[in-house]
């Protein structure tokens, strides 16, 4: 397994690859770049565990010019205990929420993304971090994760087609969690803004 700068290299290779197969006009360009995107496919199978799925999200051409993609997360707390929801065929958990979609806001997509997964209609307060998902969890695409105070009001848990358990978990006992969408990092960081011992968190 490589080291992190080095997948980090790819990962900026690979955005750097994808804007110019947008953007070039030249077709001699276009067969560089090319080239250089079937060689880091190759690279990126013998150098790291990333499966076929990931693979495929990693090197879906783009018409864009390539950015990082928005993930938004809730943090619900209730009687000093900490929701977590945990995906269906899975045994780690994670504070709620998903990708941004576009059409929504932030706020809008979080307050989507709880409905969705929790069956509660839930009020914004406040932001509390902003990560980046490069120095916390390296996968095949960066994030920004947005991660918001919010609370809970009408509704009801039901396990639906994302998520197979919902429950709240004292600070200090964590259970196993799901790493690509959140470490014990990153809640302590959270558990530190939410008390009012720092300010908004930002990479």
């Amino acid at each position: 397994m490589v080291s992190n700068n080095v997948l980090k290299d790819i990962q900026r290779l690979i955005s750097i690859t994808n804007t110019g197969l947008a953007f070039s006009k030249d077709p001699f360009d276009q067969e560089r770049y090319q080239d250089i995107r079937e060689i880091l496919q190759d690279l990126v199978r013998e150098t790291t565990d990333l499966n076929s799925q990931e693979l495929s999200d990693l090197f879906r051409p783009t018409n864009y010019y390539d950015t990082p993609l928005i993930d938004v997360r809730a943090w619900i707390v209730k009687d000093d205990k900490l929701c977590l929801v945990k995906g269906q065929g899975e045994e780690t958990w994670a504070l709620p929420g998903g990708f941004g979609e576009v059409g929504y806001s932030p706020t809008e997509n979080i307050l989507k993304e709880i409905q969705e997964e929790t069956g509660y209609l839930a009020r914004v307060n406040r932001l509390l971090a902003v990560f980046d998902t490069n120095r916390y969890q390296l996968q095949s695409r960066q994030y920004v994760k947005l991660v918001f105070e919010c609370e809970l009001l009408d509704g009801s848990f039901q396990q639906n087609q994302e998520i197979s358990d919902l429950a709240f978990f004292e600070r200090g006992k964590m259970p196993a969690l799901s790493t690509k969408r959140n470490t014990e990092e990153q809640l302590n960081f959270l558990w530190e803004v939410y008390d009012g011992k720092r300010d908004l968190y930002c990479d």
